[in-house]
């Protein structure tokens, strides 16, 4: 019997939208989910082997937009900051959108 050698690779969950900076130091995962916006962020010391991440879930855009406020990637990264800002964000409209029109319909 013969067994393959290949290893799966690990892909990226459907719909989920990852945005880096181009030194590897920040990273976002940003995965929609049935009660809103999972966000995961992890950032990466440059020359040692710590990381840290954070993982939150995002019910509406008002508490997304507030806790990227927050968050200090806005200065040090500013490309990446506009983007998570953008790209969640229509994550989130698209999420709100979707369960409006759910509950519009269970009240016919």
């Amino acid at each position: 019997m013969t067994t393959s050698r290949n290893r799966v690779k690990r892909s990226e969950p459907e719909g989920s939208i990852v945005v880096m900076s181009d030194d590897g130091a920040v990273s976002y995962r940003l995965q929609p989910s049935r009660f809103g916006l999972c966000v995961q962020r992890e950032r990466k010391q440059v020359c040692g082997h710590a990381r840290l991440v954070h993982t939150a879930v995002f019910r509406d855009s008002a508490c997304f937009l507030r806790w990227c406020e927050a968050d200090s990637v806005r200065f040090d990264y500013p490309v990446v900051f506009s983007d998570i800002r953008r790209k969640g964000g229509a994550l989130l409209e698209s999420h709100e959108r979707s369960a409006h029109a759910d509950r519009d319909h269970e009240g016919r």
